[in-house]
């Protein structure tokens, strides 16, 4: 069997959606490399493979902007190829699977001449729409922009569009109908939808009998007092002062475990969770914070799986909890893109993306 090195940017939204992906490869008896900062070594060895440590520069918590996240990405590449190339130089992997932002794995596909799949963790690009020119302003050429697409220039080699297509395929961890202008991709990307895993790393959780629950993972202070008098149940991520007896809060949240009893899913947007609710038929609040989490809640409001809100409020939330629990039209959408989701192919169909890589 093969190795495999799989680059992710060390943050949630873009590790969690590659776990099943990575656990099944692993079971399929390939070996596994995958360079994680400590933080993420539990997940990646739950699945089986084997976590490379790394030092990330990356902070806790990423910025609402994608240009200035963009620039955070630039620094973590350029820390983290030092640290790794050598490593595969040694160990060389037979392909290389790269996260959207974690270019270092990209460049050192092309280094070692190794063919590269690209996985994406935000909607994804072509001729007929743009992620970029949908999220992004348009922007001068000031010296500060003229400065950050030189250095990646450099870095890559070449400009990012350029880079970018390097990678033969795309494995994009979502539905093709949640993609916009989906139907215009052509097999170059392959739509798996999310591909899961148990995460026994998060922890268990147990409903609270036939209780509808609620599950919240931002502002969990004015979620809980929300729920307060409430007919159901709040799972909620965060410190909550003085909760009433029908919410629980916690540090980590199992998120599949509890998405799979939920009526609504209270969230920023970002795309993982995104997939992870509706894979389980749950329909949400999204509450952006960064701009392409504004895009996923825009997306979620078209196709009528949920309502985008620009800030939380006691009042809001209770009001559209009830909404979304009552809303028959809404609940058959979400039913429907769900239904979607469990054909797209998940994990399987991303791993025999991989093996026909490898087959080449």
């Amino acid at each position: 069997m093969a190795h495999i090195a799989i680059f992710l940017m060390p943050e949630r939204g873009h590790l969690l959606p590659a776990l099943g992906l990575i656990a099944e490869l692993v079971r399929r008896g390939h070996r596994v490399s995958c360079p994680v900062p400590d933080a993420f070594t539990a997940p990646v060895t739950e699945c089986g493979a084997t976590a490379i440590p790394y030092e990330t520069t990356l902070p806790g918590v990423l910025p609402e902007s994608l240009y200035t996240a963009a620039q955070l990405a630039l620094v973590e590449a350029e820390s983290m190829l030092p640290q790794l190339e050598d490593r595969f130089r040694q160990d060389p992997p037979a392909v290389v699977l790269w996260d959207i932002a974690a270019w270092a794995g990209g460049v050192i596909a092309r280094r070692l001449d190794v063919p590269s799949v690209l996985l994406e963790s935000f909607l994804t690009s072509n001729t007929h729409w743009s992620l970029g020119a949908s999220v992004m302003p348009a922007r001068t050429f000031d010296t500060d922009a003229i400065r950050f697409f030189t250095r990646v220039q450099e870095f890559l080699g070449g400009s990012l569009p350029e880079f970018v297509s390097g990678a033969r395929r795309r494995i994009a961890l979502f539905a093709r109908e949640f993609q916009p202008e989906g139907d215009t991709f052509d097999e170059r990307y392959v739509f798996t939808g999310p591909c899961l895993t148990e995460r026994r790393f998060q922890g268990t959780w147990t409903p609270p009998g036939d209780t509808p629950v609620v599950l919240a993972t931002i502002d969990a202070q004015t979620c809980a007092d929300a729920a307060r008098g409430m007919p159901w149940h709040l799972v909620a991520k965060g410190e909550v002062a003085n909760p009433a007896p029908n919410v629980e809060a916690h540090e980590e949240v199992p998120q599949l475990a509890v998405l799979e009893h939920a009526g609504v899913f209270i969230t920023h947007g970002g795309l993982c969770g995104v997939m992870e609710a509706l894979h389980h038929g749950v329909p949400m609040i999204v509450v952006p914070r960064m701009t392409d989490q504004r895009l996923n809640g825009q997306r979620v409001e078209e196709l009528g799986l949920g309502v985008v809100l620009d800030r939380v409020t006691v009042e809001g939330v209770r009001s559209l909890v009830g909404q979304l629990t009552s809303d028959s039209a809404i609940s058959a959408r979400v039913k429907d893109m769900r239904r979607m989701i469990h054909q797209s192919g998940g994990s399987a169909l991303a791993a025999d993306v991989v093996e026909e890589e490898l087959a080449r």
